[in-house]
């Protein structure tokens, strides 16, 4: 039986308006962290005392050099168990940022981000490969990269994967994209402006853990 891990990690799903629509924010980890070269979203293991919403925008101020106003919280998610029993708690939220290239990144822990599209992941669905079945030459040679930092472990666990202009997103990262992006249930956020100048999130799909948990946080905020 799987025990649970008392640490909580809190990662922020960051969405960001572009002229070409709405797209999501990731980063590369750099060469100084576990996991080098991988995608990821911003985030980190909550301190004692600290909320998730609390910890996932600090850990997001620290890794882009934003001042915590620019991040619009929508809302706290449902967790996401891994194996090893760590609960990581995803929190949605919306960017106020000039463009990506007005960020001041920590260099210790990333090497650059990037925006994926909405309408690139409607376009695209994920792969799902199984590790311990698929021999290497089946494997996308960005993920194959990917599972040698891993050891004795690369032959374990299923994934999705998606690669978006040479970015390969696989595990935890993949695995919420296709739970808040563009999900299996049909679930895509998108933003508008109502004429009081109000955020108005609209949700589509029929995902009863997610879809309706955005809609219910910014209903009770805007009124």
């Amino acid at each position: 039986m799987m025990t649970r891990n008392n640490t909580k990690y809190a990662i922020l799903i960051p969405w960001v308006e572009t002229d070409s629509g709405n797209a999501l924010l990731l980063e590369v980890r750099s060469q100084l962290v576990k996991q080098p070269g991988e995608v990821c979203f911003p985030g980190g293991k909550a301190e004692p005392g600290e909320s998730v919403i609390e910890a996932a925008v600090r850990e997001t101020c620290e890794e882009l050099g934003l001042e915590p106003d620019a991040i619009e919280v929508i809302s706290e998610l449902q967790p996401l168990i891994m194996g090893d029993g760590r609960e990581v708690y995803p929190v949605s939220a919306r960017l106020h940022i000039k463009d990506i290239e007005s960020l001041v990144l920590s260099d210790d822990e990333v090497a650059e981000v990037f925006l994926l599209p909405i309408k690139w992941l409607e376009e695209n669905p994920s792969t799902h490969y199984d590790l311990a079945e698929t021999p290497d030459e089946d494997l996308p040679e960005k993920l194959l990269s990917y599972l040698l930092h891993y050891g004795e472990y690369r032959r374990t666990g299923q994934t999705d994967y998606f690669e978006y202009d040479g970015h390969g997103i696989w595990g935890l990262t993949a695995r919420i994209i296709k739970k808040f992006g563009k999900t299996g249930s049909g679930l895509i956020i998108t933003w508008k402006r109502s004429k009081n100048e109000k955020t108005v999130l609209s949700v589509i799909g029929n995902d009863p853990d997610y879809g309706t948990c955005g809609v219910r946080r910014l209903a009770e905020r805007e009124r």
